[in-house]
């Protein structure tokens, strides 16, 4: 009789304890998207478009667009997922609770927004920068002969 209290108890625990990972999944999934994370991959697919675009000229913008949709959106899913563990790992679901909170306040979205306006010009100041650090670069093995 023991043991078959002991085994439903250890099922009804195992049960609670899925339904209480799934709700912290949840949860980190929802804090992904209210943290600007989703955003910042965005930028990065533009990011990676244009490089893309360089080296692939001929390529339509309408190809692009599809590949965001079949390639990239189909991909995120992927890295959102490998990166529950991570936010597991360095936030407890009560912290979690609390950083969702902060970001869908108006000051969290405030610093959603200004971040990603941020980052975006930062990348663009950034790119430029490197092109121009690139050309030094060459100037100044140029003048050495290499």
């Amino acid at each position: 009789m023991y043991k078959i209290i002991f085994i439903i108890g250890l099922c009804l625990a195992t049960l609670a304890s899925k339904a209480q990972q799934t709700e912290q999944e949840k949860d980190i999934l929802k804090l992904m998207e209210v943290n600007g994370s989703a955003a910042s991959y965005d930028l990065v697919y533009q990011q990676m478009v244009q490089q893309f675009k360089m080296m692939k000229s001929g390529v339509a913008q309408s190809v692009w667009d599809s590949a965001k949709t079949d390639v990239f959106d189909k991909e995120i899913v992927y890295l959102k997922k490998d990166l529950i563990p991570v936010y597991a790992k360095n936030f407890t679901p009560e912290e979690v609770k609390q950083l969702i909170a902060f970001y869908t306040s108006p000051l969290g979205m405030k610093l959603v927004d200004g971040t990603t306006k941020i980052s975006k010009e930062s990348m663009q100041v950034a790119q430029q920068w490197g092109m121009s650090l690139a050309q030094k670069i060459q100037s100044y093995l140029a003048d050495r002969g290499l």
